[in-house]
């Protein structure tokens, strides 16, 4: 069975400053006009530049990741938020206005897994309901003003509402920049990987199949394991 390429790109980092040192002494046997060149004028220097890049991007790609989580975590903890003001809001509702009009435009609250847009619908509707009430008071109802709990007003909950809405934004860019990160990383890899796989015939083309050199040339691809 054929090894796929990830097993070459596994300990790719320690590979390729093998094959820099390889490389190096390659490169004192032949003229110094003349030095080994892979796939389309790659030489020693750039391959080194290659291999510094690597950890950097890993680097890079791990950074990213961490900033998703970070923006997810900051998303639910916004979602939980607009959760308590929508649910106090419904029980409210309840004990003050159970059997009038006012209970017809109170929606249930949204279960922790779906979706922001009903989140964001449910939550808009809330305000909006509040927002009517203010602007037409239940006149004769003990239960208004509303209250509900450290001087809540309709402003504080439409700036949670926004709060919401931007954890939501930030989602995205933070996804783009994790998925660009990871395409630098993989592009770089396989540049990587094909030029170890050039490596060993570049040498040979240059030195022949036999001499030491030929013979210490390091090892990319995986020792098979016996069954």
């Amino acid at each position: 069975m054929k090894m796929s390429q990830p097993e070459l790109v596994a300990g790719l980092y320690r590979k390729m400053e093998r094959v820099y040192r390889h490389w190096g002494i390659v490169d004192e046997e032949l003229p110094a006009q003349y030095p080994l060149v892979l796939l389309q004028g790659v030489g020693r220097t750039e391959f080194y530049g290659l291999t510094e890049r690597l950890p950097g991007l890993r680097t890079d790609v791990r950074t990213r990741k961490l900033e998703l989580k970070l923006a997810w975590a900051t998303y639910r903890r916004r979602r939980a938020v607009v959760h308590d003001w929508v649910q106090s809001m419904n029980v409210w509702m309840r004990a003050y206005f159970q059997g009038t009009d006012w209970m017809a435009l109170v929606r249930r609250v949204p279960g922790r897994l779906e979706s922001y847009g009903r989140w964001w619908s449910v939550a808009m509707g809330a305000l909006s309901l509040w927002k009517a009430m203010e602007k037409e008071p239940p006149m004769g109802n003990p239960g208004w003003p509303m209250d509900l709990g450290c001087d809540r007003t309709v402003e504080q909950f439409a700036a949670v509402i926004r709060e919401f809405e931007r954890a939501r934004e930030a989602i995205r860019p933070a996804v783009m920049e994790w998925k660009l990160a990871r395409a630098a990383l993989r592009r770089a890899q396989r540049e990587a990987a094909a030029l170890l796989m050039a490596y060993g015939h570049g040498v040979r083309a240059r030195l022949g199949n036999k001499g030491l050199l030929v013979r210490t040339i390091p090892k990319v691809w995986p020792g098979r394991k016996r069954a």
